[in-house]
């Protein structure tokens, strides 16, 4: 019996191709992108769910506040706080501290010189507290001693060739480190991304001067592991309780706060994250996307199956005149409708091995294709399977086992006015879904562009960046050279400037360096209770990246500047000074600072944006400095490969034995804006795919809705009836209801993308435009994807149709 239904349901499909491949086309499209989506949700959703004690970490971040005003939080925390909460709660078992390395770092094996990043200071727990396999080495013993370091497997495979190198020595900004673990690569998805886990003790010889048991420098990642059932919020009361009563008169105004490991990627964007943290927002945009592509295949072929209920009418009757029973009936068709499905299933399976690595690049995630070999994902395929051939299939084969067969059998079957509301109502349902996204997409990408082209406050165009941190020489030593560096580049026609500083715009907001509580002169009167950012800059910063003074003056190079700040505005405002005159003169002092003097104020910078548009002006200070982290140097030609060879010689006549490393500051700018262009352009591919499924069941529909009413097409053509009258009628009440869909999904559109670009500080305005863009593209292709028929129809020979009756 049921190879008799296959074997029926395969003649049926073949009898009718063009609507076959458009079923299956559709449905193996849909469920192509819907498998897509749900990995790359899968994904973002598995950050560190690899650590066995996963439910059990939290990291302890900062919460800063102005009075009673909350001002922001800073992922990173102090020294002596991991041991605090060890030794005061009872639920904390173990902590781990991270001490960042910033930017590029000189590596030495031998006689070759690397440049490495993402190295951590670590203490000897994080191998219990987290769950990184070790390759070689002893989790018990490796970082308890000065100058060790875990290196990982393909650090060990690069530098010598093979993973067993316990013992190999290392030198890591000339100083050298004995190679304790190896440890596989850590996963893509974990917000800690590391080469080097270099041991913590070796700061007290490295940074005497470090504060290991004081409370002035928050520059670590403090995590803590936790009892299990430990609940949040009752750890959060109780960290607050412990900064009142344990930390009184060391913290003014700040509070610590757990949150939940596996929180971090998608749920927390602080200031001073190890790596750019996921949008939950996307997730959930990318979910509705994914339902929105599933049904509206299903959509298709539930429509076209109850379209083609007047041509299959006749084989109804005949079957239940020849003895079916309604039982049979239902079940061949739902065969027919299995057949499409596992057919469009396999395509579907194999569009996701094939185009993934396109998918990889489009959606910027670097999650390798798990799921094939997951016992999960196959559930949810075969699941996917039997929910579209029951949803595809019940209604349109209790419909077709329905009819009477004496009424089809005299011709006198036509279709209800319920089903033919139904097929509107899914008509309507797939092009309201399919405008929402192209507004969606439109607005993203107008604000993507429109943070692209914001102005800065600042010229950071033809700007060629080289990384000196890697240059370890004594203070004296390393002025000479840079100064070197700088004089020797000047000489180049093709360079307009050169200049110095500790971090730059865009590059590592973990490279600031940041102060909380400054003092106005040395009272006890607190300049709100913000969180400062400071750099190191020399005298060309502010002018080769043309800021603007408000007022005061900048540094001058080789005069005495130490003891004088300038700040931008922000950081006047958050001072309190009524205007930017006001505040040049004043002394400040602050806490990273020792100069019982303080710091005057010299001059205040208009705001520009150092992080993306899309957060908030930074309350900076700027100290001089002749520090060679980042030499920035400003062209003036179109020439770059020429002009970077030059700028390469005269570095390796100065840094003989180091790596020359750069960037284009630009570049390096517009990768803040990477997890919009990867959701632009993940929604771009995805919505082109709900237009052309859409499109097609569009196509289906009106080819039986026009066979249907070929017979009239014929008479009004016999009486007069022009093509244009002809395709204008049969156009009207699709168009109709394309004009109803785009109504609905116009309203919903906005709401979603006004809390979309709430979480922007500069963002476009909605405005009519992006809506009637959508709209009439809507339109438009539901007019060609229907015209294609119509004309055609509008143009036969009448006599074809009618000779027929």
């Amino acid at each position: 019996m049921l190879f008799n239904y296959l074997r029926i349901a395969y003649r049926t499909l073949l009898k009718n191709r063009i609507f076959t491949i458009i079923n299956i086309t559709g449905l193996a499209l849909g469920m192509a992108a819907f498998l897509f989506i749900v990995q790359y949700i899968r994904f973002e959703r598995s950050y560190e769910d690899f650590h066995k004690n996963a439910d059990n970490i939290f990291r302890v971040t900062v919460d800063f506040y102005n009075g009673e005003q909350y001002d922001m939080t800073d992922c990173e925390s102090y020294a002596p706080l991991g041991p605090m909460l060890k030794e005061k709660m009872p639920e904390v078992i173990d902590f781990v501290r991270l001490y960042g390395m910033d930017g590029s770092i000189n590596i030495r094996v031998g006689s070759q010189n690397f440049l490495e990043t993402k190295l951590y200071w670590a203490d000897p727990s994080v191998l219990t507290v987290f769950s990184y396999p070790l390759l070689h080495g002893d989790a018990a013993t490796a970082l308890t001693a000065p100058f060790e370091v875990i290196v990982t497997e393909s650090v060990a495979k690069k530098y010598f060739g093979r993973t067993d190198v316990i013992d190999e020595l290392i030198e890591v900004d000339n100083n050298p480190y004995r190679v304790k673990a190896v440890m596989a690569d850590p996963p893509p998805n974990t917000h800690i991304k590391f080469t080097f886990l270099l041991s913590r003790l070796s700061l007290k010889t490295l940074k005497p001067w470090y504060p290991d048991d004081k409370w002035n420098n928050n520059n670590e990642y403090t995590y803590i592991l936790t009892t299990p059932g430990t609940d949040l919020q009752q750890l959060n009361k109780k960290l607050h309780a412990l900064t009142e009563t344990e930390l009184k008169g060391k913290l003014e105004q700040e509070y610590f706060v757990a949150e939940p490991i596996k929180d971090i990627h998608l749920y927390s964007n602080k200031a001073y994250e190890p790596e750019p943290p996921g949008n939950i927002k996307a997730v959930y945009y990318l979910s509705f996307i994914a339902v929105f592509l599933i049904v509206i295949a299903w959509v298709n072929y539930l429509n076209l199956s109850t379209a083609r209920a007047m041509e299959r009418a006749r084989e109804v009757g005949v079957r239940k005149v020849m003895g079916s029973l309604k039982v049979q009936l239902v079940f061949q068709f739902l065969w027919e409708s299995i057949l499409v499905n596992v057919l469009a299933g396999a395509i579907a399976l194999t569009l996701l091995q094939v185009a993934f690595p396109l998918f990889q690049n489009i959606s910027g995630q670097p999650a390798p294709l798990i799921m094939l070999h997951d016992r999960s994902f196959w559930l949810l395929f075969i699941g996917l399977l039997t929910a579209g051939s029951l949803l595809s299939g019940v209604y349109p084969a209790f419909v077709l086992a329905s009819f009477s067969p004496t009424t089809v059998l005299k011709g006198k079957f036509q279709s209800s006015t319920h089903g033919q509301l139904l097929r509107k109502g899914l008509v309507i349902f797939q092009f309201s879904a399919t405008v929402v996204l192209i507004i969606s997409m439109c607005t993203v990408y107008l604000q993507v562009r429109f943070l692209q082209h914001y102005d800065l406050g600042m010229n950071i165009n033809q700007t060629l960046v080289l990384t000196g941190k890697q240059v370890s020489l004594p203070d004296s030593i390393a002025r000479r050279a840079s100064q070197t560096l700088k004089t020797e580049l000047m000489k180049n026609p093709d360079i307009q400037s050169v200049y110095r500083a500790a971090s730059l715009p865009g590059v590592n907001i973990q490279e600031l360096s940041t102060t909380h509580m400054l003092r106005l002169g040395q009272s006890s009167e607190n300049g709100g209770g913000y969180l400062y950012s400071y750099i190191a800059i020399d005298a060309d910063f502010i002018p080769s990246l043309n800021m603007t003074l408000l007022a005061g003056r900048n540094f001058e190079n080789g005069v005495p500047n130490h003891d004088q700040i300038i700040v931008n505005e922000e950081a006047a405002k958050a001072l309190g000074f009524a205007s930017p005159e006001q505040a040049v003169g004043t002394k400040v002092t602050f806490r990273t600072r020792h100069n019982a003097e303080g710091s005057t104020i010299i001059g205040v910078l208009k705001n520009f944006y150092f992080r993306s548009p899309k957060e908030q002006h930074l309350p900076m200070l700027f100290n001089y400095g002749e520090a060679a982290d980042y030499f920035a140097v400003q062209l003036t030609t179109s020439d770059m490969k020429k002009t970077v060879a030059s700028v390469e010689d005269v570095w390796r006549k100065v840094y003989p034995n180091t790596v020359f490393d750069y960037f284009f500051l630009n570049e390096r700018y517009d990768n803040q804006y990477r997890a919009d262009t990867n959701l632009l352009q993940v929604m771009t591919a995805f919505s082109g795919l709900i237009v052309f499924i859409a499109c097609l069941g569009l196509f289906g529909l009106s080819s039986y809705t026009i066979l249907q009413r070929k017979k009239e097409i014929g008479i009004r053509k016999v009486l007069g009836a022009s093509v244009s009258t002809v395709v204008s009628l049969l156009s009207r009440d699709f168009m109709k209801t394309v004009i109803v869909a785009a109504l609905i999904a116009v309203p919903v559109a906005y709401l979603l993308m006004q809390q979309w670009l709430a979480d922007y500080a500069v963002r476009i305005t909605l405005h009519a435009g992006i809506f009637l863009f959508a709209v009439a593209f809507v339109l438009l292709l539901a007019l060609l994807t229907v015209s294609v028929q119509t004309i055609k129809s509008a143009m036969a020979n009448p006599t074809d149709s009618l000779k027929q009756e």
